[in-house]
């Protein structure tokens, strides 16, 4: 016979069970991240901008927004980097207000080790210390027609070079400090040159060792100063194994790096062609992910809809922690001008891939919307 008291303790625990559960399936569906990224605006686009945060990504349900600043931003520590249209400190901190204003969290992004050229052009980095160049020898096709760009695509930095942390920490901070952020895109994909076999310092050396090494410096600075760390994806995952390539993917033996590296860093996962399940790769491996789609509404539905499933199937619990709690949401993505975007967003004729990257952000924030109702 089940005395009283055992009774009142089982009611209390299904009770406590179907607390719990209903807990997890009202939060499922309730992304914590729903991001977009945006290059940086010239400074007589500063406004439009600030106005299409206040007025339009509220009603979109977006509460993140990723700027690429990149050089395009008047350093104090080193002026030198500042680009051609680089926007001083007072037209950020307009950017900053208008994010606060919206209740979005602002993420500033800075390319760390690719990305430092583009096409025949060095930028600003490499163009001032050129001794921080990992293959000086090794220089940009200059056309890109002739094929060149699937064997060399971008410059990259030497991640030993003494000199390198001595110049990136201060604009990290810099760019931290004037965006009031939390969290900072450190970039890191299509890394095509490391351990440069002319390199005196890398040459020989295992490279997914060393972008293991480079990742956890960037890392542990940031971390030391209470910010988040973001990066993108494809040099963690192998491209031979999940045919996914050079792109999407690592061929040059860098996604060794996925088991080096510590786990509270926030992985972008790009895919903007198809679904590819490697967001799942990532939750399973202990870090938080972001579905990052670009112009490929079908792609974004179907990566969405992965994050959802996934998310789902964590609510027989708490999933706090668990692999369904690590897919924390989306991040579309986009690279042209801002002013294109936002016109586009408007009604306005722009080109092919605006037209389609904008209409995948209405398509992929509508079911965000309609999933959350």
């Amino acid at each position: 016979m089940i005395k009283k008291s055992q009774k009142i303790l089982w009611c209390g625990l299904i009770l406590l069970s179907f607390c719990i559960r209903s807990v997890a399936q009202e939060n499922w569906n309730k992304l914590p991240v729903k991001g977009l990224l945006l290059s940086a605006p010239r400074s007589n686009d500063v406004p439009l901008l600030c106005r299409f945060i206040r007025e339009a990504l509220p009603k979109e349900g977006v509460n993140t927004l990723a700027i690429r600043f990149e050089y395009e931003y008047q350093y104090k520590s080193h002026p030198e980097l500042a680009g051609e249209h680089a926007l001083s400190k007072e037209e950020v901190k307009q950017i900053v207000a208008a994010c606060k204003a919206a209740n979005i969290r602002l993420i500033p992004t800075l390319n760390l080790l690719a990305h430092q050229s583009e096409q025949t052009e060095m930028l600003p980095l490499l163009k001032h210390y050129p001794e921080l160049d990992e293959s000086p020898d090794y220089n940009p096709p200059k056309p890109w027609k002739d094929g060149g760009m699937f064997d060399f695509y971008n410059k990259s930095v030497c991640t030993q070079h003494p000199d390198l942390l001595k110049i990136l920490f201060p604009i990290m901070d810099e760019l931290v400090e004037v965006c009031e952020a939390d969290a900072l895109h450190v970039g890191l994909d299509e890394v095509w040159i490391i351990g440069y076999e002319k390199c005196p310092r890398c040459g020989g050396r295992d490279k997914a060792e060393l972008f293991a090494a480079y990742v956890t410096k960037l890392y542990d600075h940031l971390k030391a100063k209470n910010c988040q760390m973001w990066m993108w994806s494809d040099r963690l995952i192998d491209g031979k194994t999940t045919g996914l390539l050079a792109w999407q993917a690592s061929m040059n033996n860098t996604h060794r790096a996925i088991d080096l590296i510590p786990k509270d860093i926030m992985i972008c996962d790009w895919k903007y062609e198809d679904a590819a399940p490697t967001a799942a790769y990532f939750a399973i491996k202990g870090f938080d992910v972001l579905a990052s789609p670009c112009y490929n509404a079908d792609a974004a539905l179907a990566q969405l809809k992965q994050v959802y499933m996934v998310r789902n199937n964590g609510a027989r619990t708490d999933f706090s922690g668990t692999i369904s709690g690590r897919m924390k949401g989306v991040f579309e993505t986009s690279w042209m001008a801002p002013k294109e975007f936002i016109e586009v967003y408007y009604g306005k004729a722009g080109s092919k891939l605006t037209i389609n990257t904008v209409n995948t952000f209405k398509k992929l924030f509508a079911e965000i919307r309609k999933t959350e109702r």
